[in-house]
């Protein structure tokens, strides 16, 4: 992952920022759109972060916008978007804090999972699947191959990279002209962790328990849609519709985030996380 951007808040400034009425109510974050004049926009602001009644600490978006390799045809270029956050809570802070990610819309054929790479991933699931993912890679000559990015068997996103937030998803156009669509749309929590449970498995996720309570959230994500709109049977640009999805915080768990949190990956081999929503109340100080 790449570094995070320098962000100029201490913990200090958001209880001072907090005594504000406003605050209270207020959510800034660095909402995007789709235009290249607009996406880069580098405005890091604060969401505060409340463990039951506890201020626990603050939660910034400082950077979303799209990515584009520039190449010079359609077959080799990979579109997507860059997101970047990170949470800052006190020094003294005890409880156990994670970023918990699903796809609540997941259209991307040349994406398996590493364990059962026979089946299509499903249209739900926690992000990143345990253990490892296949993708497309281009060569030196130009030819697409499957490579293999391996992942721990935790169900976080951050995967040792706590408080950083840090995400680039894309996809290779060609994967859309050969498919139709591609469409990765997340959504993203900071969680405390009530309780976790490591099972005798270790090749195994689905004999794990996990018990999290949701603290803030957010949406995001992007989809390239191909149709042969200019010189027919002849690759180009204009034939593909890249839409950036609008970063945009929620307050409640969709349906879509509590599906994807059980679905069950692969087919001749499966596997799925246990993960249960709680009182963030309840989150222990370790």
């Amino acid at each position: 992952m790449i570094g995070a951007m320098p962000v100029p808040h201490a913990f200090a400034d958001v209880v001072q920022w907090l005594t504000r009425p406003a605050a209270a109510v207020m959510l800034v974050l660095c909402t995007c759109a789709a235009d290249a004049d607009t996406t880069g926009m580098r405005l890091p602001q604060i969401r505060p972060v409340h463990c039951g009644p506890v201020l626990c600490g603050s939660m910034e978006i400082s950077w979303y916008r799209r990515f584009q390799d520039e190449d010079a045809t359609p077959r080799q270029e990979r579109n997507g978007v860059n997101i970047r956050g990170r949470f800052r809570s006190p020094r003294d802070q005890a409880r156990e804090f994670h970023y918990l990610q699903v796809l609540t819309r997941f259209d991307a054929a040349d994406f398996r999972w590493s364990r059962d790479t026979h089946a299509p991933l499903p249209p739900q699931f926690v992000d990143p699947p345990p253990f490892g993912l296949h993708h497309l890679q281009a060569d030196a000559d130009g030819r697409f191959r499957s490579v293999e990015r391996t992942f721990d068997a935790l169900p976080w996103f951050d995967e040792g990279d706590f408080p950083l937030f840090e995400d680039h998803p894309r996809a290779f156009l060609a994967s859309a002209r050969e498919h139709g669509t591609v469409a990765m749309e997340f959504e993203t929590w900071l969680v405390c962790v009530i309780s976790s449970k490591q099972g005798s498995d270790r090749n195994r996720v689905s004999d794990d328990a996990y018990e999290v309570g949701v603290l803030v959230g957010w949406t995001w994500g992007y989809s390239i849609a191909w149709r042969d709109v200019g010189q027919l049977g002849v690759d180009e640009f204009e034939d593909y519709t890249f839409t950036m999805q609008p970063l945009r915080l929620v307050t409640q768990p969709s349906e879509a985030f509590e599906s994807a949190l059980g679905a069950t990956l692969g087919g001749a081999v499966t596997d799925r996380f246990d993960i249960r929503l709680g009182d963030a109340q309840q989150c222990p100080l370790r």
